[in-house]
């Protein structure tokens, strides 16, 4: 697998260096972007089947039923609000939330970090997760399985998360200001 990353690797470092030739002795090298884009899918495969499998073994464990985006984010429910305020792209949001590998071990949370807040879709969040809060509702309690190239990449944080990992998200809702300043929270709702 780390071959097959190597070699990726070595073809975009070429394809890289020719490009930047010195212009007087400038050859045309015609790149089929297609056929790149087929050979890093086909180097990758062995390891995105893989982390499915891992993903898939994690979620029989623990009995979980999930449904699945295009992207391969995987989610579930554990609390819905749907006649509360829809999180949409712009909307500043503000959450309570656990971060954890596949295995277990406990990355980040809330309870020690404090609540995050970001606006959906600009803010630098994992896209996973951007992608994941726009089926949320204000409240809303939710289970996240980010996929590594929705989460942390290739890098991994250089932190807590290691390269190429998967990671589980629990999300909760605390408030949503729209993009019109619009806000609602608990305590707005407890004065209505």
């Amino acid at each position: 697998m780390k071959k097959n990353f190597y070699i990726a690797f070595v073809a975009a470092f070429c394809l890289a260096f020719f490009s930047c030739e010195n212009k007087s002795n400038k050859k045309t090298i015609v790149v089929n972007y297609n056929k790149l884009k087929e050979d890093i899918i086909q180097t990758n495969k062995p390891a995105v089947v893989m982390e499915q499998d891992e993903i898939n073994a994690y979620i029989k464990s623990h009995q979980y039923t999930m449904q699945s985006t295009g992207t391969g984010l995987r989610y579930m429910f554990l609390n819905e609000n749907a006649k509360e305020l829809k999180i949409e792209e712009g909307d500043r949001i503000r959450v309570n939330y656990t971060v954890s590998l596949l295995d277990g071990t406990p990355c980040y949370t809330s309870k020690k970090n404090g609540a995050k807040q970001f606006v959906v879709g600009s803010d630098r969040v994992e896209s996973g997760i951007h992608e994941g809060v726009q089926l949320m509702h204000l409240h809303d309690k939710a289970l996240f399985i980010l996929p590594a190239h929705l989460a942390f990449g290739l890098l991994g944080d250089r932190d807590k998360i290691p390269p190429k990992a998967a990671v589980v998200y629990t999300v909760e809702v605390l408030t949503v200001e729209k993009n019109k300043n619009e806000k609602r929270d608990v305590s707005l709702q407890k004065n209505k």
